[in-house]
């Protein structure tokens, strides 16, 4: 993951290294394509600045080994301690009683002296603090962002599981229709259920009503409820009906007879039945005209209707 005190490569700089001293969102940043970058596999990535401090090489070339000082016999006396009678040599001198002197040190000579020392070993390349900050934008795995890695690694959900959860935070009154029904909150699932239903009776009835009343019935106008799928369901609906005009005896009474059968069908609402309850009124009207006028003929024809004759009783 890159975090601070991270090392990688600038882009751009012919492979000069760069340690990583923050890394931050950007905002305002979209959906991107897969990636398998750094700490993701085939994750979404998000494009984050990450500021580099370059690493700067304080070490310095080996040296070649120093030569050994010369001891030559020029440089050290012949006697370390002279004494009566000793037996004198380069490591010391031996007296007459037996005790053997100390060597004396060897004094500096300028061969020695101007000698280099070891060099001392290679270290780490330390970060150059005084060096320029560089800050590059690269698309990065939101878990490699500070601030974000930790949620990002323990959450095991799916990215339905997590839409969902986010619908379900969501006031109602703030969501959004979708088109994805796994993202539907279990009472949106419920209201579309109701709503499909509610959507199937409605058009069950006015197509009913519209096959009964034949050539009395008009086109149908639905009224329209969204569902939080962002489909539109049928919540209510009429048939206008127009009853045919110029009939007359039989005809009449079997076309306002069908106007009544088309109003009473099952669900059919309190217009529906007022709609019924006319069409019947119309039928007994024209029924008892016809009656009227059944009777009005018969009488015509019998002659119960004709002026009495004069009967002449004179003999």
């Amino acid at each position: 993951m890159i975090q601070a005190g991270a090392i990688q490569v600038i882009p751009g700089s012919g492979g000069q290294l760069g340690q990583v001293l923050a890394t931050r969102a950007l905002p305002g940043s979209g959906g991107q394509p897969p990636t398998n970058g750094s700490g993701g596999t085939g994750a979404s990535t998000l494009p984050a600045a990450v500021a580099l401090v370059p690493l700067a090489s304080k070490a310095s070339p080996p040296q070649p080994p120093a030569p050994p000082p010369n001891r030559s016999a020029s440089t050290i006396p012949e006697n370390g301690i002279s004494g009566t009678g000793g037996t004198s040599g380069i490591n010391g001198t031996t007296n007459g009683t037996g005790s053997q002197a100390q060597p004396a040190p060897a004094p500096l000579t300028p061969a020695s002296a101007s000698a280099p020392a070891p060099a001392p070993p290679p270290q780490a390349a330390p970060v150059n603090s005084a060096a320029s900050v560089v800050t590059i934008i690269q698309q990065l795995d939101p878990r490699d962002i500070d601030g974000q890695g930790t949620a990002d690694e323990t959450d095991t959900r799916s990215p339905t599981q997590r839409q969902q959860q986010e619908r379900e935070d969501t006031p109602k009154s703030a969501r959004q229709p979708t088109a994805n029904p796994a993202i539907l909150t279990a009472n949106e699932r419920d209201i579309v259920q109701e709503l499909r239903a509610r959507d199937a009776i409605v058009r069950t009835e006015e197509e009913s009503h519209q096959a009964l009343a034949g050539a009395n019935a008009g086109m149908i106008s639905y009224s329209y409820t969204p569902g939080p799928d962002g489909r539109l369901y049928a919540t209510g609906g009429k048939v206008s009906i127009r009853p045919i005009q110029g009939l007359e005896g039989a005809a009449a009474i079997a076309n306002q007879a069908a106007i009544s059968r088309a109003a009473s069908v099952p669900g059919s609402s309190a217009a529906d039945f007022n709609v019924a309850k006319g069409a019947s009124r119309n039928i007994s009207t024209m029924l008892a005209t016809q009656a009227s006028a059944a009777a009005e003929s018969y009488r015509m024809v019998l002659g119960l209707n004709a002026a009495p004759s004069k009967i002449d009783l004179s003999g």
